[in-house]
């Protein structure tokens, strides 16, 4: 009995060690909005004017659109816009206003801040993702990602801006 209950204490000090583990490299964006949080609690934690939307994607998938325009993010103008499927927060679109920002410059930034590398986008690794960036889910354009912990940030190019995706690579959409 004794064996038993030391086993059963060893397994919840790991369980709780690796839990702890989680809770610290979880996903925070700005006023302390986390992946899987519902509209009401993102609005909640968002200040200013927000327009809600439907976003008719080419996928599988139909996000629920939170967007605030006209916000600073980490200091830089934007366009902020959080997507929801089944009401879960899965993704989050930062359009850095034009010439707030070039590619490189927004890359360096990124990986300062979460770490790791810039590299091509993996397409297998972001599954139905694909349509949280691109709503008809092609990466036509200069694109690369960095994946920290289970989200990728897709950083993008177009003639006018620059757009940062982040997707929460646990979200039951990835692979619908």
């Amino acid at each position: 009995m004794k064996k038993i209950l030391t086993i059963v204490m060893a397994l919840a000090m790991v369980f709780a060690a690796a839990t702890a583990l989680a809770e610290e490299k979880a996903f925070t964006f700005r006023d302390g909005v986390t992946f899987g949080m519902n509209m009401d609690q993102v609005m909640a934690a968002e200040t200013g004017l927000y327009e809600i939307d439907n976003e008719h994607t080419l996928g599988p998938v139909q996000f629920a659109e939170l967007e605030y325009e006209h916000v600073s993010v980490e200091g830089k103008p934007a366009d902020l816009t959080y997507l929801f499927v089944g009401n879960e927060l899965v993704a989050i679109r930062v359009n850095l206003e034009e010439y707030a920002v070039t590619f490189d410059q927004a890359k360096a930034d990124l990986i300062a801040i979460h770490g790791g590398e810039a590299a091509p986008v993996d397409l297998a690794l972001l599954g139905n993702g694909i349509y949280a960036v691109d709503d008809d889910g092609y990466l036509e354009r200069r694109a690369e990602a960095i994946v920290s912990g289970n989200v990728m940030i897709i950083i993008e190019a177009d003639e006018e801006d620059i757009d940062v995706t982040f997707v929460d690579l646990n979200a039951a959409y990835i692979n619908v």
